[in-house]
C-alpha cells in the first residue's frame, strides 16, 4: 500500500512540473509576440511621423560677387639694379660709400692699389717712346733711301702695338678707380678694406645699386597651367608680412616667356608693378601676390560641396555606392549637352559650362525631400561656383534653380546616410 502511494506521489509531481513548463513556454511566446508586435508598430509610427528619416546639410544659393584669381608668392627687387664690379685685380685700398648710401652718376665709391698697374703704364709709356722715335727716324731716312721699305714697315707695326699697349695700361690704371655708373642707392656692399679681390673669367661683384626704389616690381612664379590665363595690365594686389593687413594695388607688367624647370615643374616669371614712394617697401621682401584673372559684381552662386555631393541611397545604388538609375538624368544630359556644344554630355565632365546634377532639398516640414536636378555651372574661385541661367532651346533638360533654394551638401542619419554617407572619398575632384 505504501508502495502505491509513493507512486502515486512521483506521478503528481511530475505532472506538476510539466504544466509548470508548459506555463513557462506559453509566457515567453506571448512576450516574443509582444515584442515583434513594439517594433512593428514603431516602424510603422516612424515611417509616418518621418522619424527616421536622414537630416540633410543644406547650404542657400545666394547673389553675390564672383573673383576668380590666381596666388603666388615672388619678392620684391628694384625695377632698375646695376651690380657694380671691377676689371682688374688687386687689394681694395679705399671704400668711401656704405650701405643706403646715394651715390651720383660718376663718383667715386672704391680704390684698388693702383702701385702694381701704374708700374705696367710706366713700362707700357717708356716702351711706346722708345718705338716712336725708332719710327720717327726710319721715316726721315726712308725719305733718303737709305733703310729699305721692310725696315721701315717693322718699326711702324713696333710704334703702333706700343702704342695700343699703351692704351691699354692707362685703362687698366683708370680701372683701378670704382665709380658709380649710374645715380642712386648703395642697397650691398660686398667687400671690405684690405680685402683682395681677383677678376679673371668673372668681375667680381663689389656693389649693387638700385637706380630708384620708388619704382619696384615683384617677381612670382606662375605654374605653366595658370600662366595661360594671365594677361599683361590685369589687376592684380599683394601684401608683405612686414605691414599686416596692409594690401598693395599693382598690376601685371610683363610675362617672361623663358621657362623655369625646377624637379620637372615648369614656372614662368611674372612681373607685377609696385609703387613704393614712402620708401617702406625694401628689396627682398616676400610679397604673397593675387592676381584677378576674371570677376563678375552679381552672380547666382553655388558651393562646390554640392557638385560633390552624392546621395547615398540603397535603391538604385550599386556595391560601390553609386547611383545606377539615371536613365532619366543622363538622357537629360545628352540633350543638354547637344544642345550646348553639339557634342553628348559625358557624366563627370568638369568643363564651365557644361551640365552638372545637384539635390535640391524641397517641400515643407516633413514634406521635405531631396529632387535632383540638373544645372550648368561657369566661372569658379575654388569655393563656390557661378550658376548660369538656363538656355531657352535646353529647358526640358535643365532645371532653373534661384536664391534661397536649398542645395544638399552632406547627409547625416536615417536609413540612407547607413548606405554610404560616411564613405571616403574615391579620390581628389576638381570641385
Amino acid at each position: 500500500m505504501k508502495a502505491l502511494f509513493g507512486k502515486l506521489a512521483l506521478y503528481y509531481n511530475s505532472v506538476k512540473n510539466q504544466l509548470s513548463a508548459h506555463a513557462w513556454l506559453r509566457r515567453g511566446l506571448w512576450g516574443i509576440a509582444v515584442l515583434v508586435l513594439v517594433y512593428f508598430l514603431w516602424k510603422l509610427t516612424a515611417n509616418l511621423l518621418g522619424w527616421n528619416q536622414p537630416t540633410y546639410k543644406t547650404v542657400a544659393i545666394d547673389e553675390g560677387p564672383l573673383v576668380v584669381s590666381i596666388s603666388a608668392s615672388g619678392t620684391l627687387n628694384p625695377v632698375k639694379s646695376v651690380q657694380v664690379g671691377t676689371q682688374v685685380s688687386g687689394m681694395i685700398q679705399e671704400i668711401y660709400v656704405d650701405f643706403n648710401a646715394t651715390v651720383k652718376k660718376g663718383q667715386v665709391i672704391a680704390r684698388i692699389d693702383p702701385r702694381e698697374w701704374q708700374a705696367r703704364f710706366d713700362q707700357a709709356d717708356a716702351n711706346y717712346i722708345l718705338a716712336k722715335r725708332n719710327h720717327e727716324n726710319n721715316q726721315r731716312l726712308i725719305e733718303k733711301n737709305f733703310v729699305s721699305p721692310a725696315a721701315f714697315d717693322q718699326t711702324l707695326s713696333a710704334y703702333k702695338s706700343a702704342k695700343a699697349a699703351l692704351t691699354m695700361a692707362k685703362k687698366a690704371l683708370d680701372d683701378t678707380v670704382i665709380k658709380a655708373p649710374v645715380d642712386g642707392v648703395v642697397v650691398k656692399r660686398s667687400v671690405e678694406p684690405g680685402q683682395t679681390v681677383a677678376a679673371s673669367l668673372q668681375a667680381p661683384e663689389l656693389f649693387i645699386i638700385a637706380q630708384d626704389l620708388a619704382d619696384m616690381q615683384v617677381e612670382t612664379a606662375i605654374d605653366e597651367s595658370d600662366v595661360g590665363r594671365i594677361v599683361e595690365g590685369m589687376p592684380a594686389t599683394f601684401t608683405v608680412d612686414a605691414f599686416p593687413g596692409k594690401v598693395f594695388k599693382s598690376q601685371v607688367k610683363q610675362i617672361r616667356k623663358a621657362p623655369i624647370n625646377i624637379q620637372n615643374v615648369v614656372t614662368y616669371t611674372v612681373l607685377l608693378t609696385a609703387q613704393n614712394s614712402d620708401l617702406k617697401l625694401l628689396p627682398g621682401m616676400t610679397a604673397n601676390a593675387t592676381i584677378v584673372t576674371e570677376q563678375k559684381e552679381s552672380v547666382l552662386r553655388i558651393p562646390n560641396a554640392a557638385l560633390r555631393f552624392r546621395m547615398p541611397s540603397p535603391e538604385g545604388s550599386d556595391k560601390d555606392g553609386k547611383n545606377t538609375d539615371t536613365k532619366n538624368i543622363d538622357a537629360k544630359s545628352a540633350k543638354l549637352g547637344a544642345a550646348a556644344g553639339g557634342k553628348p554630355y559625358t557624366p563627370g565632365a568638369m568643363a564651365a559650362g557644361r551640365p552638372r546634377k545637384v539635390w535640391v532639398l524641397e517641400g515643407q516640414g516633413l514634406n521635405k525631400k531631396p529632387v535632383q536636378k540638373m544645372i550648368r555651372v561657369g566661372l569658379s574661385d575654388g569655393s563656390v561656383s557661378e550658376l548660369m541661367p538656363a538656355k531657352e532651346d535646353a529647358s526640358n533638360a535643365e532645371e532653373t534653380l534661384k536664391p534661397g533654394d536649398l542645395i544638399i551638401i552632406g547627409v547625416q542619419g536615417g536609413s540612407a546616410a547607413g548606405a554610404g554617407a560616411n564613405r571616403p572619398a574615391t579620390g581628389p575632384r576638381l570641385f
